[in-house]
């Protein structure tokens, strides 16, 4: 659900940024509506629950178990890392390489993770980014 000031993480793996891109993004129909994206309806996330403009992706070319690695220069890093390192770890016991964030956004949590179609994302936690 829409939340000013909070972000919600999902961590993963995807075979290139163009895949990630294609998996997150929005279509539009011809009538100027929005389709829901791979990534939403597999976190059953409702479109009118988030700006479209507030999401942010990231695909390293190789993997990582290193959450700081994956989201250095992702916005407001300097206040989400040390909080997603809290939640997580440093390090985690998985390698990804992709990463997902909605800010201004509250998951809820409903659906923990996906596996499908080449990719798997894990949803990591929601954190408060506004000071």
């Amino acid at each position: 659900m829409e939340r000013e000031g909070y972000v919600s993480l999902w961590i993963g793996n995807s075979k290139s940024d163009e895949e990630l891109l294609e998996y997150v993004e929005l279509v539009y129909t011809d009538e100027g509506d929005f389709l829901p994206s791979q990534f939403l309806q597999d976190f059953n996330i409702n479109i009118d629950d988030f700006d479209e403009d507030f999401i942010e992706r990231v695909c390293l070319e190789k993997e990582t178990n290193s959450i700081t690695e994956l989201i250095s220069g992702c916005s407001y890093e300097d206040i989400v890392m040390p909080k997603y390192e809290n939640l997580i770890g440093r390090v985690s016991s998985v390698k990804f390489n992709a990463g997902i964030l909605l800010y201004n956004f509250q998951y809820d949590g409903s659906i923990k993770a996906v596996n499908n179609k080449g990719y798997q994302f894990k949803f990591v936690g929601v954190v408060k980014y506004a000071r």
